[in-house]
């Protein structure tokens, strides 16, 4: 072969450098444009190492929990299958992929599960990828082949039996395939259109859009996906999306709404989704200072009603049809956006009780076990009275009672009884009371009217959700956990039972001491319907 001379070689140097000055790198695309549009799920994860990060730290606090030995086990076990800590981002460079860069997944029908993942150096992804092929899939020959111009390594059994295991490589990328329809599916995906790519896809963007950029990962499945085929909420195409750190787990599920759908939703916020974040807030403060559960609304109740009164039990619509009781045409339309409601332990709560063959109140007191309270903005007092003139007319029929207090045209106040239940009711101001639970309504009133300090969140994203949503509930676990740790010896009963209850509450309360709340809200945004979960842990468990 000729050698090229000094001075050409200095010429195609400089030539070289000057180009390589001429603009800045041609900036990778991110994985999503290696994954198709058509697949029925498909999971993105923005940057590999930041998530192997959070999901690691929540992977130490787990870790401590008692009962978390299974957990630990997996850990060690998918480590000595990989090779590596996938919760390591040093792992992750070892194994030749880059933390920095973005990671995919793609299933479909008819073809098998495809990976993208960021690379960072070929030989270590190569060594990995032939070690997992031999030792855990028994195929040791590595072949190398041409797919639509790209190369494809594929690892087989035998040099001419099926591929086990197949990989192809893009700009930043190795794409991933197992099976032995793997080759074809890397050699597709590497030249795959981008039109048709979950890059360019609409439904993903509005989906990316609702889901926010504070995640470690999320999962979309289109409308059409067999996996929303039951679920009628989420047909138009739904994400979930994980955010994780040492002490929390949030998980946000974005339900897609097509245009025709949209108004229907719209219509819980029927003052303008900030009018109704707002609604309700001034309730929820006033609420027991000792609840265990925290519930606020700012929708529209005859909106609501309109989308939960069908999900009634079938019994009780047919009840009140009989009584030509109409909920939504005549209660929901005399309340205004803006609700809250709490649950307390009672002083009277035992175990047994709670674990009794039966709850039927007619038979027991639920409010003997938990203390209900509610408040309920309302903007027609004349239609409320009149509803529930005729509920209490229907009352006896179902084996109830409702008796009004105050003046015969104009009731303040009512009491509605079944069988051992007993609920007080109260108009205050623009407000209906409701309190289960002896001396629960005066209390209420009284912090109504200014009387003593009401509710207040265990953490800044419990009264988040409480503050920042449609619709948002709090569960105080640690409260719930002191509070029955609280109990006395008679709580659990007597003789041996007592000790098994015992025993039984304090298998439950060992984990449980270790979460600090859980909360959940509704809201709206352009597009879509959001639920978000968030689980807090106490990164030290509460003393015993």
């Amino acid at each position: 072969m000729r050698r090229a001379s000094a001075p050409a070689l200095v010429a195609a140097l400089a030539l070289a450098a000057g180009c390589a000055r001429c603009g800045a790198p041609r900036p990778i695309a991110p994985p999503e444009r290696f994954l198709p549009a058509s697949g029925y799920l498909s999971v993105v994860v923005p940057a590999l190492g930041s998530a192997a990060r959070q999901l690691g730290g929540l992977y130490r606090t787990a870790s401590t929990f008692p009962g978390a030995s299974q957990l630990v086990e997996s850990h060690q076990a998918l480590r000595a299958q990989l090779g590596f800590d996938p919760f390591d981002p040093k792992g992750l460079e070892e194994a030749g992929l880059a933390p920095a860069g973005g990671a995919g997944a793609s299933a479909g029908e008819g073809r098998p599960l495809l990976l993208v993942l960021p690379l960072a150096d070929l030989g270590r992804f190569d060594s990995l990828a032939q070690r997992l092929a031999r030792d855990r899939l028994g195929a040791p020959d590595r072949v190398s082949s041409m797919g639509g111009g790209h190369p494809v390594v594929s690892f087989r059994r035998s040099a001419s039996g099926p591929a086990a295991l197949a990989y192809a490589t893009v700009p930043g990328y190795v794409i991933v395939a197992a099976g032995p329809g793997g080759p074809e599916a890397v050699a597709a995906a590497a030249t795959h259109p981008e039109e048709a790519s979950l890059l360019r896809s609409v439904p993903y963007a509005s989906a990316r859009i609702a889901v926010g950029e504070e995640i470690s990962g999320l999962a979309f499945a289109p409308r059409g996906s067999p996996l929303l085929s039951d679920l009628p909420a989420a047909r138009d195409g739904a994400a979930l999306a994980v955010r994780a750190g040492p002490a929390e787990v949030g998980l946000r599920l974005a339900l897609l709404l097509a245009e025709e759908r949209a108004p229907a939703w719209k219509a819980i916020a029927a003052e303008g989704p900030e009018a109704a974040r707002q609604a309700g807030q001034a309730e929820a403060r006033l609420l027991a200072p000792d609840a265990i559960l925290a519930v606020r609304s700012g929708g529209d109740p005859a909106a609501l009603g309109r989308r939960l009164v069908p999900f009634l039990p079938a019994r009780v619509r047919a009840a009140l049809d009989a009584a030509r009781l109409d909920l939504e045409g005549e209660l929901l339309p005399a309340l205004a956006p803006g609700a809250a409601l709490s649950l307390s332990l009672a002083p009277t709560f035992t175990l047994a009780e709670l674990t009794a063959p039966t709850l039927d109140p007619r038979r027991s007191d639920p409010f003997r076990l938990v203390k209900l309270e509610a408040l309920l903005r309302v903007k027609d007092p004349a239609r409320l009275r009149a509803f529930l003139l005729r509920a209490g007319q229907a009352a006896p029929r179902w084996g109830g009672k409702l008796a009004a207090r105050g003046p015969a045209g104009a009731p303040g106040a009512w009491t509605l009884s079944y069988g051992r239940v007993q609920l007080s009711l109260a108009l205050a101001g623009d407000r209906l009371a409701v309190a289960g639970g002896e001396g629960r309504l005066e209390e209420l009133e009284r912090r109504i009217s200014g009387g003593g300090p009401g509710y207040a969140a265990p953490s800044p994203r419990a009264r988040a959700a409480l503050e920042g949503g449609l619709l948002g509930a709090v569960l105080d676990v640690g409260r719930l956990v002191d509070g029955v740790r609280a109990l006395p010896d008679e709580a659990y009963g007597t003789g041996p039972n007592a000790f098994v209850m015992r025993s039984l509450a304090d298998r439950l309360l060992q984990p449980a001491s270790r979460l600090r709340a859980v909360s959940l809200r509704f809201d709206l945004v352009p597009g879509a319907a959001l639920v978000d979960l968030e689980v807090e842990a106490r990164e030290t468990p509460s003393p015993p």
